[in-house]
């Protein structure tokens, strides 16, 4: 083995590379320190973004309940609809037939003011003839 000696030269560029690597080390401290908080602000957005996406999922959940109410309501509400259109067309039915007996009655009636004007000239026209005979029957010159 051969024994290098160390002069000042030497030992000055191994104090720059010492310095050099301390620089480094120093630097990758600070490197590593700062991907460390960057990580642990990461970690905490992660943790904001799933608490998000929590509540928006128990939005969602709330959501998905109220619009199965509504659709409840809605059933609902078409069944009464339906319900109604059915009593509308029975009372519609109802009415229609109520016009139709309606107009029987005053055709009825018609008919009957016809016959009932009918008796009323024939009746009238027997109490002339009556009247009449009774006149004649007391008339001597007859």
């Amino acid at each position: 083995m051969t024994i290098e000696r160390w002069d000042d030269a030497r030992l000055d560029a191994l104090g720059t590379r010492l310095e050099i690597a301390a620089n480094i080390a120093e630097s990758n401290v600070r490197m590593i320190q700062a991907l460390t908080n960057v990580a642990v602000e990461a970690r905490e957005e992660r943790q904001q973004l799933a608490n998000t996406v929590e509540r928006i999922g128990d939005r969602m959940n709330a959501f998905d309940i109220r619009m199965d109410a509504l659709g409840a309501k809605l059933e609902v509400t078409a069944n009464i609809a339906d319900s109604n259109a059915r009593v509308i067309q029975a009372l519609a039915n109802v009415a229609a037939e109520a016009r139709e007996e309606r107009q029987q009655l005053f055709e009825r009636m018609e008919r009957h003011e016809a016959k009932m004007e009918g008796l009323r000239i024939e009746t009238a026209r027997m109490l002339d003839i009556l009247i009449n005979q009774r006149n004649q029957g007391d008339n001597p010159t007859n």
